[in-house]
């Protein structure tokens, strides 16, 4: 009878060793610790999840919180970066048209890259140049808000937060140059130093200036003031400029507010000296070529990859939300950042291990929720449906875009997308071992008290010696 108790309790422990729930920190050793627990000992209590797996074998090689939901930032990005890549084709469309004969009616696509700096030719604006007929512009393809959910009010002229439109020009932003210039006067006799301020709009360099006339300019000479400041009022093109010197210039860049694609119009006549342009909002006229089943012409406008490339590179927000609009508009036919999600949810994603929350195609929302497995399993499936050549010579690496100063000695071995929100860094991407095998991961840090580029250093400490391991 003894020797069956025995039996019994080693069956036991057995089935009590085989249900033991795996370690939630698997990685290679280091000094009797691993060196995914020093990384998580430096964060000083943040939170982290971690996931790095051989993209071959699907092997872990290190895992901690990895089906747990974090904010990811500008993560997010690679969300978008995905659905253009499936949904755009390889040379961006600028504008579908169709030649009625006596007027030429467009419809905007919601590229970003009309008259964007970042861009040597405008084939949209030079189309728009030459044409010999009205132009009429209707964006009833637009069904998205101009801010997407979650996003911070209050930093409507950060040039990270520009409006989202069905048209944008100039990037949305409204280049803005203030001078206060001084000059002596004579008044009763006595002399006088008189400033003389003025504003101009959309000119801050020679080429193809265009100028535009705010709603309204308020001045305030405040000798004493720190700084000298221009602000743009909430909800309206009007602008306030405070400044403390006699002889003063100021240069800057606003986000202007877009009014539809109203602004955008305005800004493509003064370019232009065009009255010719149009905005139609006569939705029956459109609804009449619908049902004649009319096939609108395509003009393209930039290599996909050449938006594509910035936005990852320098983690551009208005680049990937306009991307994602734009994915809408080729996919379902109208620009909704929110029927696009919905719909990559219920078809591409819905694989995906941990179902994120997903509102926006930047990561400025603080709503998104993803997990360290959730940015793998996109990463692998990107890999496999796009060529990874294509993907590295997207994402930056090593010492360049936003990895400047950090990877050095991983040019051209890491390829990732960074992330940043007040309390939160984020690092996903490619890594290619010290071997030369490929590696997917991924690194979300939430609610941390440091400053940023430390925690960006305890990161990059760590795939440092996941590189140096593989």
């Amino acid at each position: 009878m003894i020797k069956y108790d025995f039996l019994y309790v080693l069956i036991l422990a057995g089935l009590i060793a085989s249900c033991k729930a795996p370690a939630t920190v698997t990685a290679v050793p280091l000094a009797g610790k691993s060196f995914l627990s020093n990384l998580e000992d430096s964060l000083m209590g943040a939170h982290l999840g971690v996931l790095v797996m051989d993209a071959e074998s699907g092997r872990v090689l290190a895992e901690h919180n990895s089906h747990k939901y974090f904010v990811p930032a500008s993560n997010t990005k690679l969300l978008s970066l995905y659905a253009g890549l499936k949904f755009l084709p390889d040379s961006l469309i600028g504008l579908r048209y169709y030649d009625a004969g006596d007027t030429i009616y467009a419809f905007p696509t919601g590229d970003p890259s009309l008259l964007a700096d970042d861009f040597e030719t405008h084939p949209v604006f030079n189309w728009l140049n030459n044409v010999k007929k009205p132009v009429v512009l209707n964006a009833s393809n637009w069904k998205a808000d101009r801010y997407g959910r979650g996003w911070t009010w209050s930093d409507y002229q950060a040039s990270y937060q520009q409006e989202r439109s069905a048209l944008p020009v100039n990037g949305n932003m409204m280049p803005v140059r203030f001078t206060a210039k001084g000059f002596s006067s004579y008044q009763d006799g006595q002399q006088q130093w008189v400033v003389k301020p003025s504003l101009q709009l959309g000119a801050l360099t020679d080429k193809s200036a265009w100028k535009l006339s705010p709603e309204s300019i308020a001045y305030f000479y405040t000798p004493d003031a720190r700084f000298n400041r221009i602000n743009r009022a909430y909800a309206t093109n009007g602008y306030e400029v405070s400044y403390n010197g006699r002889d003063t210039v100021i240069r800057t860049e606003i986000p202007y507010v877009t009014y539809g694609i109203k602004t955008g119009v305005e800004i493509l006549r003064a370019q232009l000296n065009k009255s010719e342009i149009e905005l139609q909002t006569d939705k029956a006229s459109l609804k009449s070529r619908s049902i004649l089943n009319i096939q609108y012409k395509i003009l393209h406008s930039q290599p996909l990859d050449s938006l594509l490339r910035p936005m990852m590179h320098r983690s551009d927000n208005f680049y990937a939300e306009q991307t994602l609009l734009m994915a809408s508009n080729e996919l379902l036919g109208y620009m909704s950042d929110r029927d696009m999600i919905d719909t990559l949810m219920k078809t591409d994603f819905k694989e995906m291990p941990d179902k994120p929350v997903w509102v926006d195609g930047s990561g400025l929302s603080r709503y998104n929720l993803l997990s360290p497995a959730d940015f793998v399993w996109l990463l692998n499936k990107m890999r496999n449906e796009f060529s990874i050549e294509r993907i590295k010579g997207i994402l930056p690496t090593g010492n360049t875009g936003t990895l400047s100063n950090y990877y050095t000695a991983l040019n051209g071995k890491i390829f990732a997308k960074t992330g940043t929100l007040s309390g939160q860094v984020a690092l996903s991407g490619y890594l290619y071992g010290k071997s030369g095998k490929l590696l997917l991961f991924s690194a979300l840090v939430n609610n941390h008290t440091m400053e940023a580029p430390k925690v960006r250093r305890h990161i990059e400490k760590f795939l440092m010696s996941v590189w140096e391991g593989n």
